[in-house]
């Protein structure tokens, strides 16, 4: 059992000045749709009305509501439906997240084969996710638009998108440098075709409350301008103990210049500050703090609060990024789009890391603080798209050019290091003695606090950049059959520095990524494809403890084979693919050297699918079998399975429309993971779990065109108590996984 803390006074001040801004936006924007009321009964009748008047004034408005293709696979394939993409996709849309009620990328993801969410919500890794048993390349595994970024730390709100697309495997060649694990693509909310309105009110277990307020529509002279705003608030207490207060809003802005040529400027801003809680329950450690025997503890409650200061310990992030660009329709042919990113993140922690000691449940806790650690992330890229034929041969072809550069600045860490030799970012841990603080998992969390302090001075600790070129051209014979080839050409520079400026180490590349697809298009609902992508991804540098201490190490290939098959119809829908992954890895040699020549291959069979059985009864089912193990590398890794990796996952679901009941609909999704092992030795592994969540919406007319929703979801209905390995860089380690908890939302639109 753990004390509620009241909200304090200041919170609830900023709450009410928050909700205030809300409320005069929606009087503002309530007015104005009062104005335009009559011209956005409808987009047809909206058309009809231009046709009459003027032929020039159809093209705008077309130009300007024209609905695009929906594209599930950005980058060098460019604007391609499910079935176009020889690769395994999932997209999320904005009305499945606000029926799922979903503010993590966990609840996101609940019911795709391959998927698993191995972080915390209320921690520094929230984003954390594995796909096909890889964690996301931190640098290039998440994108907003397309463009890249950098997700350590930060849990990005899911309010402010109108859908998250997931692409799995290998994306090398479609993104750049990167995991081969997938790719994450947020999909920021656009400017409708009519005026909307919305505001909601949400609650969470234990006592976190929200608001959020979604406007958007067309303004100015033929509706040639498009705006979208969106706005939250989160604040209260979470079923961990940890206090949330989260703020964030989006702004995009569209103009169509001409009937072919459109232009947007689009931002958003968050501020995420959490008090208390741990950062990881690692298992790795050295002399007093290793952890010894073969089992791991039971698992805890995911409500339990374990901090120990309590007082003390805190993680705040702030983070906005901002956005230009423009979509030009050359011709019916050929279309050209180019756009800039540039994304800040700062964060500033004091935090808790639990090192767990035995299956008994000792542990010692080291608490680290951390100021303001920054990070720019510049994009830009272009690219062309367009089809013609030679002779028989009908070509589609995207080509292009890119460019990112990453800096990050640290801070510089222990003062009496020498600035020469010091990479700074020095853990500081307070403790009146030698020895960490010691507690246990099931007995009550320790009662400490922390007199130490850190230097508020920073450093450029590291500048990376990478330009490249690409160019991919999709050839078909006939309507059933096609070749993708592509090519992708990188300039690849990675640069890290001590604290007194000097270079620790560095490398320069040009390396090569191909991509090759064969799809074969029976019909228009169905695609047989068989695909192979490469992927590189940042060697990193390495640690203090070995021989070759802070060499940066050269880019790691990735290979993936890829054959699949997607089916989609009215009634029923069915997505499979047969992968293989052979993955570079690192590892440290007999010499203590550490080395990147390691090889891990990571293959199996995923497959989903969904039945309409009546009108308002769908079927939803999904599993993913995976066969992972190191094939080169150390000797006594050789034969062993990486972590985190779970032999079989699967999910069985239903959405049902209540016919007696007009407006309401329920729905319900079990998942089962199977067992992970925890460190790469498999000495340590944990137990399969299953999680069964039910949820529900009631909708209710209010006049002629306002709606009332009201929303409920119970996670963890049964309230198992399980652990998920945890996929943070260098730690092997834990996450309790979340207990049973409750999330009602009611929501008015206008």
């Amino acid at each position: 059992m753990f004390v509620h803390r009241p909200l304090a006074p200041t919170r609830l001040y900023r709450l009410n000045v928050f909700t205030r801004a809300i409320l005069y936006a929606v009087i503002g924007v309530n007015v104005i749709q009062t104005v335009h009321a009559k011209r956005f009964e409808s987009t047809e009748e909206s058309l009809q009305q231009a046709s009459a008047t003027s032929g020039e004034t159809l093209k705008l408005t077309v130009a300007a509501n024209v609905k695009k293709k929906n594209v599930v696979a950005a980058g060098t394939l460019g604007s391609r439906s499910n079935l176009e993409t020889p690769y395994s996709t999932e997209t999320v849309t904005a009305k499945e997240i606000e029926n799922k009620q979903a503010t993590t990328i966990a609840k996101l993801f609940e019911g795709e084969a391959g998927v698993i969410a191995t972080g915390n919500t209320y921690n520094l890794n929230a984003y954390a996710v594995s796909v096909r048993g890889l964690p996301l390349d931190l640098v290039n595994g998440y994108k907003i638009d397309g463009h890249p970024f950098q997700m350590y730390g930060v849990e990005l709100p899911l309010e402010l998108f109108e859908q998250v697309q997931l692409l799995k495997g290998a994306t090398g060649f479609l993104y750049g440098v990167g995991s081969p694990g997938g790719t994450i693509n947020y999909i920021s909310k656009k400017p409708t075709t009519g005026q909307v309105l919305s505001v909601d009110a949400g609650y969470s277990s234990d006592r976190i409350f929200s608001q959020h307020i979604d406007v958007g529509g067309h303004v100015g002279q033929d509706d040639r301008y498009g705006y979208r705003f969106n706005a939250v608030n989160e604040h209260g207490e979470a079923f961990n103990g940890t206090d949330v207060n989260r703020k964030a809003a989006s702004l995009y802005l569209d103009a169509q210049i001409t009937p072919r040529l459109k232009v947007h400027v689009n931002g958003l801003y968050q501020t995420r500050d959490l008090k208390g809680g741990i950062t990881n329950i690692a298992i790795s450690g050295a002399g007093t703090y290793a952890y010894s025997g073969t089992s791991l503890p039971s698992a805890i409650s995911g409500s339990k609060n374990l901090t120990a200061y309590d007082q003390d310990a805190y993680y705040n992030s702030k983070v906005w990024t901002a956005s230009t660009g423009l979509d030009w329709n050359i011709n019916d042919n050929w279309r050209l789009d180019a756009s800039y990113s540039r994304t800040y993140k700062q964060i500033e922690s004091a935090d808790e890391t639990i090192y767990l000691r035995n299956a008994f449940g000792d542990y010692n806790v080291a608490f680290r603080r951390f100021y303001r650690p920054t990070l720019v992330f510049d994009s830009a890229q272009s690219h062309l798209e367009g089809e013609f034929n030679t002779g028989w041969l009908k070509h589609k072809v995207v080509l292009g050019v890119d460019g990112q550069r990453l800096t990050r600045d640290l801070n510089i860490g222990n003062p009496a290091l020498n600035p020469s030799t010091n990479t700074g970012g020095q853990n500081y841990v307070y403790s009146p003695t030698a020895i960490y603080p010691s507690g246990n998992l099931y007995g009550d969390s320790l009662s400490l606090s922390y007199t130490g302090t850190a230097p508020r001075d920073s450093f450029r600790i590291s500048n990376w950049w990478t330009r490249s070129a690409f160019i991919s051209d999709t050839l078909s014979v006939s309507d059933q059959w096609s070749l993708l080839l592509g090519l992708r050409h990188f300039d690849y520079s990675n640069k890290n520095y001590y604290v007194a400026g000097n270079i620790v180490s560095s490398y320069h590349k040009k390396p090569l990524t191909p991509t090759y697809a064969l799809l074969y298009t029976p019909t228009k609902n169905t695609t047989f494809y068989a695909s192979y992508v490469e992927s590189l991804e940042d060697g990193g540098t390495v640690g203090s403890t070995y021989q070759n201490a802070y060499a940066t190490l050269s880019p790691i290939e990735s290979k993936q084979y890829e054959i699949g098959v997607k089916s989609e119809h009215k009634d029923w829908a069915v997505s499979s693919a047969l992968f293989r992954i052979e993955r570079g890895t690192g590892y440290a040699n007999p010499q203590n050297y550490f080395v990147n020549d390691g090889l891990v291959r990571y293959q199996g069979l995923e497959a989903n699918g969904s039945y309409r059985v009546t009108d308002g009864l769908k079927l939803l089912a999904g599993g993913a079998w995976i066969d992972a193990e190191y094939t080169k590398g150390i000797a006594s890794v050789i034969g062993n399975e990486p972590t985190a990796v779970p032999h079989f996952q699967g999910n069985i679901g239903f959405e049902q429309n209540i016919a007696y009941i007009p407006g309401l609909e329920v729905h319900s999704t079990f998942n089962y993971i199977g067992q992970q092992y925890v460190n790469t030795t498999n000495t340590l592994q944990t137990k399969a779990y299953n999680t069964l969540s039910l949820g529900g919406s009631y909708k209710v007319k209010v006049g002629q065109q306002q709606q009332l929703t009201y929303r409920a979801e119970i996670n963890n209905l049964l309230n198992k108590n399980y652990w998920v390995p945890s996929t943070i860089i260098g730690v092997n380690g834990l996450t309790a996984g979340a207990p049973r908890t409750l999330s009602l939302n009611i929501r008015y639109d206008f």
